[in-house]
C-alpha cells in the first residue's frame, strides 16, 4: 500500500464542493492533506453486543492499515455515533422510549454501556490525533488508540430497535448536536463507516409507528423492515409468508422512511463524493441481483419477520443479520467515485474488512485516478500514457483570490520520465501497484512549486 504523494499541493482551509463530473465524466480531487475525519456509526440494538466485540478486537488491523499510509498514520479525528435517534418510534420495541440526550446523534466519549469500567477515553466528544512537526504528535486521549476508540465504540445492546443508522450519521454531521462542532475539518477527507445487522429504519414520517399492529405484523420492527422500506414485485403482505423479488427501496410520495439517496446527497452536501468513503459491515442485501430474493415468514419472537440473509459463528454462538438493502442503496451511491465498501456482518473475524476499509480510505487520499475512466491514449506520439482528463490546478481554493489554471500533460522522454525542459506545471500518469483501482494509474504534476491553498481536480472521460 504504497505510492508517491504529490508533494508540491498542500490544500487550505475550504468551504465548498466542486463539480464531480457528469454522466460521461469522472472527477478525483487530489491534494497532500493528512486531515482525515472518520465517523463509526454503531447499531446498539438488543443482536448486536457480539459483533461490537469482534469490531472492537479487530481495530488494531484498522489502525495498522492507517499507519501504513505514506508518512504514517494521518491526523485523524475519530469520531462514533449510535443508530438510537429520535425518529418517533414509541415505547413498544425495545430501547426506543423518548430519545437518550446522550445518543440522538451526539459523539460519544464517556466509557460504552458494555466497556471496561474506568476505561480512557478522549477529553473531546471525539478522538484526535495528529502529527507534530517534529515527528512527535498530538492526543486527546491518554494510553492506545486502540484502547480509547474500544471505551467509546464498545456502546452496548440496550437502544432502540428502530434502528435509524443514517439518520444519526446526518445528525452527527449536520450541526445539529453543538457538542459535534469542531470534529468535521473542512479541509479533510471523510470516511463513514456503518456496523449493524439490521436496515436502516431513519422514518420521515412518524405515523409508520402508530399503523394499527394487525396492518404492519405485529408491534414490532416489520413495519421498517421489509413491509414499508421496500417495493417488490409484488406488494409485501403484512400478514403471510412468502418470497418476493426486485426489491428496491421505497422512494416518492407517500414513503414512510427517508430516501437513502437523499444522504448520499447530504454528504455531497458537506464534502465532495470524490473525498468521501462510505463503508457497511452489514448484512447480505439480498435482491435477484445479488444473494436471491426477501424471504418472510414467521419468527419465535414475532409473528411476522424478514428472515436473515447470512448467519456465522461469533464468539461460540451462531449469530445473524437481516439484508441491508437501504444501507446498500445508500453506499451504492459512491461507486461511481469507487468509494463505496460493502463488507459482511456474518463473520467471525472484522479483521479483513477493516483492512480493506483502511485500504480504500489509502486510495481516496492517494494520486491514484478511480473510477471506470478511459484509458485509451490521446496523444500517441507522446511516450507514455496520456488518457483523455481536464487537469486544473485551483490555486487559493476557497481565499479571495482563488482561480484556476489549466495543465497540459507533460511531454515526456519515455513512459516514466517528463521532458525537465518543460518548466510549466504539468501533469503525467504512470503505472502504480499501490493503486488497487481499474486503472492502475496514479496521476502526477510537475513543474513550478506552488503556493499553500492548491489542489489538483482531473476529470477524465469514463469508459463506454
Amino acid at each position: 500500500m504504497r505510492t508517491q504523494w504529490l508533494g508540491l499541493l498542500v490544500i487550505a482551509g475550504c468551504s465548498k464542493t466542486v463539480a464531480v463530473g457528469s454522466s460521461n465524466t469522472l472527477t478525483k480531487r487530489i491534494s497532500t492533506t493528512r486531515d482525515l475525519d472518520l465517523l463509526f456509526v454503531i447499531d446498539n440494538s438488543s443482536s448486536t453486543a457480539d459483533k461490537q466485540t469482534v469490531f472492537n478486537k479487530n481495530f488494531p488491523a484498522f489502525i495498522a492499515a492507517l499507519d501504513a499510509f505514506p508518512g504514517g498514520r494521518p491526523n485523524v479525528h475519530i469520531g462514533v455515533v449510535t443508530s438510537t435517534v429520535d425518529i418517533g418510534a414509541p415505547g413498544f420495541a425495545p430501547g426506543c422510549p423518548s430519545p437518550d440526550p446522550a445518543e440522538d446523534g451526539l459523539l460519544q466519549n464517556q466509557p460504552g454501556a458494555n466497556a471496561a469500567p474506568g476505561c480512557a477515553v478522549p477529553t473531546d466528544f471525539w478522538i484526535s490525533d495528529v502529527a507534530n512537526p517534529d515527528g512527535t504528535r498530538t492526543t486527546n486521549y491518554p494510553g492506545q488508540l486502540a484502547d480509547v476508540f474500544s471505551c467509546i465504540a464498545d456502546v452496548g445492546a440496550t437502544g432502540c430497535g428502530f434502528e435509524a443508522q443514517l439518520e444519526g450519521m446526518k445528525r452527527a454531521l449536520s450541526g445539529d448536536r453543538p457538542e459535534n462542532a469542531g470534529f468535521l475539518r473542512s479541509d479533510a477527507y471523510l470516511g463513514v463507516v456503518i456496523l449493524t445487522d439490521e436496515d436502516d429504519c431513519s422514518a420521515t414520517d412518524p405515523t409508520i409507528f402508530t399503523l394499527p399492529a394487525d396492518q404492519v405484523g405485529g408491534l414490532n420492527d416489520f413495519r421498517c423492515q421489509p413491509l414499508f422500506a421496500y417495493t417488490c414485485d409484488t406488494p409485501i403482505s403484512a400478514t403471510e409468508g412468502g418470497t418476493y423479488t426486485s426489491c428496491a427501496p421505497t422512494t416518492g410520495s407517500g414513503a414512510y422512511l427517508a430516501d437513502p439517496a437523499s444522504y448520499v446527497e447530504f454528504l455531497a452536501g458537506i464534502k465532495d463524493p470524490s473525498q468521501t468513503v462510505v463503508a457497511l459491515i452489514a448484512g447480505d442485501p439480498q435482491t435477484t441481483i445479488s444473494t436471491g430474493p426477501l424471504q418472510i415468514g414467521n419468527a419465535p419472537i414475532q409473528p411476522m419477520a424478514l428472515q436473515p440473509s447470512c448467519a456465522a459463528t461469533i464468539n461460540g454462538d451462531m449469530a445473524i443479520a437481516r439484508p441491508g438493502n437501504r444501507l446498500d442503496a445508500f453506499r451504492a451511491g459512491f461507486d461511481p467515485y469507487e468509494h463505496g465498501v460493502f463488507e459482511t456482518v456474518c463473520q467471525s473475524d472484522y479483521s479483513s474488512a477493516l483492512t480493506q476499509i483502511g485500504d480504500k480510505l489509502f486510495t481516496m487520499m492517494s494520486n491514484c485516478l478511480e473510477g471506470a475512466i478511459d484509458t485509451t491514449d490521446t496523444e500517441p506520439a507522446n511516450p507514455g500514457v496520456q488518457p483523455a482528463c481536464q487537469v486544473t490546478m485551483r490555486v487559493g481554493f476557497g481565499g479571495s483570490d482563488e482561480h484556476d489554471v489549466s495543465l497540459q500533460a507533460c511531454r515526456m522522454l519515455d513512459a516514466t520520465t517528463p521532458d525537465p525542459t518543460d518548466t510549466s506545471p504539468c501533469w503525467w500518469v504512470e503505472s502504480s501497484t499501490a493503486c488497487a483501482t481499474d486503472t492502475g494509474l496514479a496521476l502526477q504534476v510537475v513543474g513550478e512549486s506552488t503556493a499553500p491553498g492548491t489542489v489538483v481536480d482531473a476529470t477524465c472521460s469514463k469508459q463506454h
